[in-house]
């Protein structure tokens, strides 16, 4: 057996009681991708030594079958997990976001209290009670510090993979109580039948934004960023990173001018299961919304990009 599939077997027992119906979990795969594609060209052609570290690192990976090994793909094995291991699931759900209240956001109310990590406790073996925010903190200091153990190193990098992109998903990092977009469903323009906000975000804006193909997306984000841009994206925190996204989710993924209000709809479930959102609103959306959502979406990857790049430099160099 996997060591993370060990630890979180061993742990089930305790967070089984608090685990919660499956909801809306950030980008998609693809979206998750893009992200470390960027970020593994910009290493590429600016931080060869870096670049070495990483792909020496996941070369590591030698009993993983939920995913390929290739850094793209590894940044979808933190998703896998939750997907396939109901004890990863309930023992890092909350790692991957921090939902700051939509009236009165504070972190470290969102952040559980911002709990220390316990001496000579792994990042991989924390509380649940951890947000995004502090684990990213966390396994980056993990990946920097020399006597992390090889198995510790390759999941501190796995997860940040994943977490940097999390972070920049506007709807991971505000609690509207909707399960995170799942109950709330809107109409893009020209579509006859209503999808959750977190499909239209999460899925089909990163589609239209970007394509089909993981690896010319990122190409296309990567070729087209100004120095500017990547100094200017690479300061801050990722505390700073969930303000941001926090702002548009409020400025933009649930700006919904008032006449947008299209009644209520249920979505279909499989024969025997139920719903738990039941009926959801329904808002209507102007080709106005669409060009600045899917413009925010195609900024947001490509930020995360470049600050997963900053990440992994800052913590392997």
């Amino acid at each position: 057996m996997n060591s993370y599939r060990s630890y979180y077997a061993i742990c089930f027992l305790a967070a089984a009681s608090v685990w919660q119906p499956a909801e809306s979990w950030a980008w998609g795969g693809e979206a998750h991708q893009i992200i470390a594609l960027v970020a593994d060209q910009l290493l590429q052609t600016q931080d060869q030594p870096t670049h070495r570290k990483i792909a020496g690192i996941l070369a590591t990976d030698k009993s993983n079958d939920w995913t390929k090994t290739d850094i793209a793909s590894e940044a979808t094995w933190a998703d896998a997990l939750r997907e396939k291991s109901p004890e990863g699931r309930a023992a890092t759900s909350k790692w991957h976001y921090v939902r700051l209240d939509s009236e009165k956001p504070d972190l470290n109310k969102s952040c559980f209290g911002r709990p220390a990590l316990p001496a000579m406790v792994p990042a991989s073996h924390a509380p649940q009670d951890n947000c995004v925010v502090d684990k990213i903190d966390q396994f980056k200091k993990e990946l920097r510090e020399p006597g992390t153990s090889q198995s510790e190193r390759l999941m501190a990098l796995q997860f940040l993979l994943n977490l940097v992109g999390d972070v920049h998903d506007p709807l991971n990092t505000i609690e509207r109580n909707d399960q995170t977009g799942s109950c709330v469903a809107v109409l893009p323009p020209g579509a006859r039948t209503p999808v959750r906000l977190t499909t239209y975000w999460e899925d089909t804006l990163v589609a239209e934004a970007m394509g089909k193909d993981p690896v010319k997306a990122a190409r296309q984000l990567t070729g087209s960023l100004t120095p500017a841009e990547i100094q200017r994206w690479s300061g801050n925190t990722a505390d700073d990173w969930a303000q941001e996204s926090y702002n548009l989710a409020k400025g933009i993924a649930y700006n919904f001018p008032a006449h947008a209000h299209a009644g209520e709809t249920g979505f279909p479930v499989t024969k025997g299961a139920k719903d738990p959102c039941g009926a959801v609103p329904v808002y209507r959306l102007e080709a106005g919304y669409h060009a600045r959502a899917k413009a925010a979406i195609k900024e947001q990857l490509a930020k995360a990009g470049v600050r997963l790049a900053l990440v992994l430099r800052q913590a392997l160099q």
